[in-house]
């Protein structure tokens, strides 16, 4: 979890027990911040090990104060995680004044099939010969269910929605954690990919059928992989690479931006 955001969340807390007196403690008691009008949703691409993250960035381009973006990243956490996280945020009003939701988030369902069915990434889920369709299939369908149940819910409370595929994993030898021995070769990396290009389909295909932003850092993903100092390990971006990934971020967002304007 960001230490920012922790910090913030525990001195609030600690603020509701000294003016109410609920000496009892306030696990899961969030008060609304009427500041915030961005919301960067998702997995450990938006929270990930890097001294900043990419939302960061486009906070700090677009000129708006800190507060008005909120980290809602959590690393490790499912579509349909995120799903049940994201209708209790809005449903208990957490961000009364947000006006955009920024989600990035799927890889981790598609990661924890991989761990059963494929752990040491020796089958290409594009290959004719592929052992694991019928399932793989019905895990994108949850995952894109998920991600457009997701969408349904932020646009039902008001939000304008952006959504982002995944970037390529990088070989990395001692610094892949899901991988077996922190070890992902060259031929396990293309696999893994061929993985990533069949979630950022399903990704696509949601964005598409809600008539919402689409973010394609799919399509700079060679670019990101001819530069390792783009990476922090083998899955998660580095400052350099989120900074990149913003760029393409803000220019969705200008684009947005526009297409109000021109609508008024």
């Amino acid at each position: 979890m960001n230490v920012r955001r922790l910090v913030t969340r525990s001195g609030r807390c600690l603020l509701f027990v000294a003016v109410t007196g609920l000496l009892t403690g306030c696990n899961g008691f969030r008060v609304p911040d009427p500041d915030v009008r961005t919301i960067a949703f998702g997995d450990s691409s938006t929270d990930g090990p890097a001294e900043k993250n990419y939302w960061e960035f486009v906070q700090e381009d677009l000129g708006v104060p800190a507060d008005w973006f909120a980290n809602e990243g959590e690393g490790g956490e499912t579509a349909q995680e995120g799903l049940e996280r994201l209708t209790g945020l809005l449903a208990d009003g957490i961000y009364p004044n947000a006006e955009t939701l920024l989600y990035w988030q799927g890889a981790a369902g598609v990661i924890d099939f991989i761990r059963r069915v494929d752990p040491l990434l020796l089958f290409d889920p594009g290959g004719a010969d592929y052992p694991y369709s019928g399932s793989l299939d019905e895990e994108l369908d949850s995952v894109q269910a998920s991600i457009e149940q997701a969408i349904e819910t932020a646009q039902e409370a008001g939000l304008e929605v952006v959504v982002s595929t995944y970037y390529y994993l990088i070989p990395s030898v001692g610094q892949c954690d899901p991988a077996p021995l922190g070890v992902l070769l060259p031929g396990q990396a293309a696999n893994a990919n061929r993985y990533v290009d069949r979630l950022n389909e399903r990704i696509r295909l949601a964005a598409q059928a809600a008539d919402v932003t689409l973010v394609d850092v799919a399509a700079i993903g060679d670019e990101l992989l001819a530069e390792p100092g783009n990476y922090f390990d083998c899955r998660h971006l580095s400052v350099q690479g989120n900074e990149r990934v913003a760029e393409l971020f803000l220019s969705a967002l200008s684009g947005q931006a526009a297409d109000t304007t021109a609508d008024e």
